[in-house]
């Protein structure tokens, strides 16, 4: 189908009504599941349930994920990709400073061999390594009033790196080098001071500035400490959600075509999203599930929170409304219209398309001929 159009949108006022009751304040119900064949018009209700989301009396931060677009499909190689790519559609605004800095802190920097933060800080990892005992990194994370478990790694190395890291990230860069040198006196950390530049402050970033997630990807030397990683950030984020929706008191997620959803997005709405709703953790939260077919949700146990539908065909009432009202063709055979295209959105719609062109092109050169 085309491009969703307000201005010819038809019918599915009934779902449109039912989506508004998910975002009252009584409904206990927060998950509706939209199972319809092709061209039904899936995208383009989806479509107008985000319009009404972002019009000025509603105001309500919502993201639109559509599984068959391939630019979308693209950033969702795992699941931090799905998290960034969410963050991105409902704005990526300072609420998401900690997850941000959470992300920052386990993975590792995208830039070329040498150039990143491991070669800038090189002196002062080298010397950390050195001089300092595994319960003395921890000591120094006190120090900084730093959460240790939250530093990605088990080994010496990991956590200092995952130090350093975090420190840059909320320029406390100097604040580290003045602990390790109290620690250790009788070292020269000239050098690595240096390394610091004279541009460090040891301020936290302000809660209205935005914590640039710098794009690197989970660094982990095991997959215990890739779960751990992915715990972290799946934590911030919800986190996050929650610090918007005590401002906005809800927010919206709507996926598309959930048949062509990779299998880390599907894992990831059933684990993680679905799973936290059901245990109240995301509780103002109501998310819009479409496809060719719904995925079964029978053991997270949410039947409760869940509304199932589908869309029927448009009858000759909305087909009419379509072709005269809202596509302003007149003359036509609306039953046999209705009868040919079996009342489906799309077939209509390329219908209407293919009359709109033939009129367009008539041309009266040949007209006397």
């Amino acid at each position: 189908m085309s491009n969703y159009d307000q201005i010819l949108f038809v019918d599915r006022e009934k779902k449109v009504r039912g989506f508004q009751k998910l975002l009252e304040p009584t409904t206990r119900q927060a998950v509706m599941l939209i199972e319809a064949p092709r061209d039904m018009g899936k995208t383009w209700l989806l479509s107008k349930m985000q319009h009404h989301c972002q019009e000025q009396t509603a105001r309500i931060p919502v993201a639109i994920i559509d599984f068959r677009n391939p630019r979308e499909i693209h950033e969702i190689q795992d699941m931090l990709g799905l998290i960034r790519l969410l963050r991105r559609k409902l704005g990526d605004t300072p609420h998401f400073n900690d997850l941000n800095a959470t992300i920052n802190s386990v993975t590792s920097s995208p830039v070329a061999a040498g150039q990143g933060t491991d070669a800038q800080r090189g002196t002062l990892r080298q010397m950390m390594e050195q001089a300092f005992s595994l319960d003395d990194i921890q000591s120094i994370t006190f120090d900084l009033k730093f959460d240790y478990e939250n530093l990605s790694g088990t080994t010496k190395t990991a956590k200092i790196r995952a130090l350093i890291q975090t420190s840059e990230r909320l320029q406390r860069l100097a604040d580290l080098i003045t602990i390790c040198r109290q620690m250790r006196p009788n070292l020269d950390w000239s050098q690595a001071e240096q390394e610091v530049g004279e541009g460090e402050t040891a301020v936290s970033t302000p809660n209205d500035t935005r914590v640039p997630d710098q794009n690197g990807q989970i660094w982990a030397d095991t997959e215990m400490e890739r779960r751990r990683a992915e715990r972290l950030i799946n934590d911030a984020f919800f986190a996050c959600l929650e610090t918007i929706m005590q401002e906005t008191r809800q927010i919206v997620l709507l996926f598309d075509s959930m048949e062509e959803a990779p299998d880390t997005a599907e894992q990831w709405i059933r684990n993680e999203l679905l799973l936290r709703l059901r245990d109240g953790q995301i509780q103002e939260a109501v998310i819009i599930i479409t496809g060719r077919k719904t995925p079964d949700l029978t053991d997270l146990d949410i039947k409760h929170l869940t509304v199932q539908t589908d869309l029927e065909p448009f009858t000759e009432e909305h087909v009419r409304e379509y072709f005269e009202e809202r596509r302003k063709l007149s003359g036509l055979d609306i039953r046999t219209i209705v009868l040919t295209s079996g009342g489906v959105p799309g077939a209509l719609a390329m219908m209407a398309d293919r009359a709109t062109t033939t009129r367009q092109d008539d041309d009266d050169f040949f007209s006397d001929l």
